[in-house]
Parts: structure tokens; C-alpha cells; sequence
């Protein structure tokens, strides 16, 4: 993990820093997980770490009630505070939650915690929207029907920088904002497969995507 002072200034950026630092991934990303937000729920939307604030502005006029939980207060949410300490007040709120490219900030010791308290957050049956980045890499198709297709390529393959850490510094680099990322030679999808599988998560959709892997999940009835 970079030290301290840098990894924690991420925290602090504002809601502009995050729009002007938009990329395509970032932009398809969004497109997914919106896609589905708007086919599938109406009610309560629960959101961790609401970045360039994209999907709260596109959603929520369209639900009956939005709430975000963020560590940064420059970004105004609605509970300051961390996904780690359990907020009693959330418990059984909310529909549906989205965590996208959030959970690998935090050390990976962290993340059956955080998953457990946005299952609690949850209505039963309600569903989470998450992604985590899948270190891969990646290229993109458009077809003249405007499908996308999405192709991975070993870590390495791509790209001369990347050949260099993989081949020459035997290491795996990742975004130096994230403590892991599935891919970076010691985490891999299986872990987290098995790590929802066993809190009960139903995965009702799995899709890779560019830089990072989807998931749609649901909470288990009781």
C-alpha cells in the first residue's frame, strides 16, 4: 500500500477533482450498473462512496429515496461515516445498494465486514450492485450494432509499462488508491466467489467489464 499521507488525500477530493478525472472505463462502468438500477428498483437506494456523484444524479429522481454514506465530508453525504463501523440507524432501510469501485480502498481483511453490514443495510431480497477492478488487460470493440465487446488479456500483454513490472520487477501494479485489486497476483475472483457464496449472497448477474468486474447480487430472503 503507498504510504499514509498519499493513500489518504484520496479521501479528501472533491466531487469536481472526481468528474474532471473521468475516464471511458469509468463512463462504461456507469453505463452497466445504471442500466440496471433503473430496470430493477424504485425504492430506497443506499449508496457507499459516491465519487463523481454520476449515478446519484442519474437515479434519483427515479426512487423513492437516496442515501449516501461517504468518509469524505467535501462530498456531502448524507451519513459521514465508514463502511467498516456498523450504522444501527440503516439496518433493514433500503432496496438496493451500489458499492462500485469502492471496496478496494479498504484492506481486504475489511471486506467480509463491509459486506455483511451492507447486507444488514438491506431489505430482505434487496439487491447490491458492486464492482471491484480486475487487473487485466483490456480491449474494447464497438460493433456497427453498437454492442460492446469486452477483451482480456493476460496482465503484461498490452502494454510495454506493464511488461516491464510483470517481466523484469516480477510484480503486478495496481492503482496506487487501492490496497488490492482482484488480479494483482494475490487476490483472485475465486476468493471473492467464495467469500459472497458463503454470507448467502444470490448472484442474480455476473458480467466482466473494462478494468473491473460486476456483480448483481441479491440478499437472501431471511
Amino acid at each position: 500500500m503507498p504510504p499514509a499521507h498519499d493513500f489518504n488525500q484520496q479521501f479528501t477530493l472533491s466531487q469536481r477533482s472526481y468528474l474532471a478525472g473521468l475516464d471511458f472505463y469509468t463512463w462504461a462502468r456507469h453505463f452497466f450498473v445504471l442500466r440496471d438500477l433503473v430496470a430493477r428498483v424504485q425504492g430506497d437506494v443506499f449508496e457507499v462512496g459516491t465519487g463523481d456523484g454520476v449515478i446519484r444524479r442519474c437515479i434519483e429522481p427515479f426512487v423513492a429515496s437516496y442515501t449516501v454514506l461517504d468518509l469524505n465530508p467535501a462530498l456531502q453525504p448524507e451519513v459521514h461515516g465508514d463502511l467498516r463501523q456498523h450504522q444501527p440507524s440503516l439496518k433493514g432501510r433500503f432496496d438496493a445498494a451500489t458499492a462500485t469501485e469502492v471496496l478496494e480502498h479498504l484492506p481486504i481483511a475489511e471486506l467480509p465486514g463491509c459486506l455483511r453490514n451492507l447486507q444488514d443495510y438491506l431489505r430482505p431480497e434487496g439487491l447490491l450492485f458492486l464492482t471491484l477492478p480486475h487487473r487485466k488487460g483490456h480491449m474494447l470493440i464497438v460493433t456497427p450494432r453498437q454492442r460492446l465487446l469486452k477483451l482480456r488479456f493476460p496482465v503484461g500483454l498490452t502494454s510495454l509499462s506493464e511488461a516491464y513490472n510483470r517481466f523484469i520487477r516480477r510484480r503486478i501494479w495496481i492503482d496506487p488508491n487501492h490496497c488490492w485489486e482482484i488480479g494483482d497476483g494475490q487476490i483472485y475472483r475465486s476468493q471473492i466467489k467464495a467469500l459472497l457464496h458463503e454470507q448467502g449472497w444470490r448472484t442474480e448477474h455476473f458480467e466482466p467489464l473494462p478494468y473491473c468486474d460486476y456483480w448483481l447480487l441479491r440478499k437472501p430472503s431471511a
